[in-house]
């Protein structure tokens, strides 16, 4: 099918435009970790620019260890907290996220003194 040089002409902007691979994205999983004294917090945090099914493993060692499993979905440009930590971190301490979304490989965050065994 031949399109006349006008219709073509609209066209063509849509037919180049490229859209962000999945990999390009931005991890909709972050961690904040702030520490004050003797007391370590961390924050899971959710933003994703697309609804979307998550699902993570937040390991935290130090003082005493903690592990938060949890799947979710996340709605599109709604930053929320998932999960809240507090714990004493002690002399070193590890924050582990391994995270899992939807189309993606799955990533690793690691915060603190980790070794790389993990």
């Amino acid at each position: 099918m031949i399109l006349p040089s006008c219709l073509a002409a609209l066209l063509l902007p849509f037919a180049s435009s490229t859209v962000p691979a999945m990999s390009d994205l931005p991890d909709a999983l972050t961690l904040e970790v702030r520490q004050q004294g003797d007391t370590l917090e961390i924050q899971l945090i959710g933003d994703s620019p697309r609804t979307q099914q998550v699902s993570y493993l937040l390991e935290v060692t130090g003082q005493s260890s903690s592990r938060h499993r949890g799947k979710t979905t996340l709605a599109a440009h709604a930053r929320t907290v998932l999960s809240t930590v507090r714990t004493t971190p002690g002399k070193s301490w590890c924050v582990r996220l391994l995270a899992e979304e939807e189309g993606r490989e799955p990533y690793e965050i690691l915060e603190g003194s980790c070794d790389a065994e993990g």
